[in-house]
């Protein structure tokens, strides 16, 4: 018989959690991530599969992968005083594939060094020759070769064009992935797992773990739903914008239901809503001087401004001209499109997506859920 026990440390007492005994930290997410992949050589194969570094190929088993890998955690061979690598996946046997993962949580993000010093090395540290040189020869044997951004949010586009710039030639690709991308494959591994196997127990303890002990805010915020017709998707994927809603609060984020005139039906991608502008639909000329002037004082939001959300409002001012829209209206500036399922969610017990749909649904429950429109989500 065991008995229970719970950790008052803190003023709420945690249940018990295997994983909790790492602690709550960066380091403890990513032992527990990597412990999970170690264990179950099938989940460590779908994560690489999710962020892109395994081609996805119906019916291939990745046998050769998953025979013969290993897993090595806050690695600081062959790296000296630059630091340590958060994961380290080698699969395939000596000449296979070889990722490192730098991994963040919360807020956090890697700066284009962090990323190159674990692969062609970096301008920030002065390494010596002889540790360039070890750095180089961890990588030079291996066929496929990854260097993986592991964050919350998405990465900073001026990192990551920095970073594929300085890998260009090097035979090494840069992956971003997102947590709740890894979120994901657990939920959806633990379901294919006998309950009472050690992999289905285990992971059951790291989805616990991530959702009690993290920032989840990220994943229990606010989402604002809505249908999304085939001419409305175009604003969505090109100009990074949606018009419609009027909350008095804006939601986090923006999750797209299309309709059945697009290609494929339904909600698997969402979207920070980084801005919320209300406009005149008829006086174009105004709202693109008031945003050019705003956008011009806030570098991190201007380059988005200048490649997608000036098109995006473009295509809305277009669409409000054809049908003859009048009156005030409120735009939603998105962040990039992120995948969260491979089986777009669809509606359940009406025909369309109620105005303002989504206050008490998060992108956690999105992620598991069968149906909208079955309160609450599973």
């Amino acid at each position: 018989m065991a008995a229970p026990i719970r950790f008052h440390k803190t003023r709420r007492a945690h249940a018990a959690n295997v994983y909790r005994l790492l602690g709550r930290d960066e380091d403890a997410l990513t032992y527990a991530l990597g412990h999970l992949m170690a264990i179950d050589d099938r989940f460590m194969i779908e994560v690489l599969k999710r962020i892109g570094v395994l081609q996805r190929i119906p019916g291939k088993q990745y046998k050769a992968y998953r025979r013969n890998y290993t897993i090595h955690l806050q690695e600081l061979r062959e790296i000296g005083p630059s630091g340590r690598r958060d994961i380290v996946i080698q699969a395939g046997g000596p000449n296979g594939l070889r990722a490192v993962v730098e991994a963040k949580i919360g807020k956090g993000q890697p700066d284009a060094c962090q990323l190159l010093r674990y692969t062609v090395g970096c301008d920030c540290h002065k390494l010596s020759p002889r540790t360039r040189n070890q750095i180089a020869q961890a990588w030079e044997n291996w066929n496929e070769k990854f260097i993986v951004a592991l964050t919350r949010d998405s990465l900073d586009s001026g990192v990551r064009r920095k970073v594929e710039g300085r890998l260009n030639g090097s035979g090494i690709q840069l992956r971003t992935a997102q947590w709740h991308q890894i979120l994901e494959v657990a939920l959806h591994r633990r379901e294919q797992l006998p309950g009472d196997s050690p992999q289905s127990l285990f992971a059951g303890e790291f989805i616990d773990f991530f959702r009690e002990h993290y920032d989840v805010k990220y994943y229990d915020a606010e989402v604002l739903i809505a249908d999304v017709d085939a001419r409305n998707a175009g604003i969505y994927w090109k100009g990074h914008a949606y018009v419609g809603g009027m909350r008095r609060s804006a939601p986090l984020y923006f999750a797209p239901y299309f309709t059945r005139k697009n290609r494929e039906a339904g909600l698997s991608y969402i979207s920070r809503v980084l801005h919320v502008e209300m406009i005149d639909n008829l006086d174009a000329d105004r709202a693109f001087r008031t945003l050019n002037s705003y956008f011009s004082l806030k570098p991190n939001l201007n380059e988005r401004w200048q490649t997608h959300w000036k098109i995006g409002l473009q295509m809305i001012f277009e669409r409000a001209a054809e049908g003859k829209w009048g009156g005030l209206g409120r735009v939603y500036f998105l962040d990039e499109p992120v995948k969260i399922r491979d089986v777009p969610l669809r509606k359940r017990n009406f025909p369309r997506i109620p105005f303002n749909y989504g206050g008490n649904i998060t992108v956690a429950d999105l992620i598991v859920g069968k149906a909208l429109g079955q309160e609450p989500l599973p």
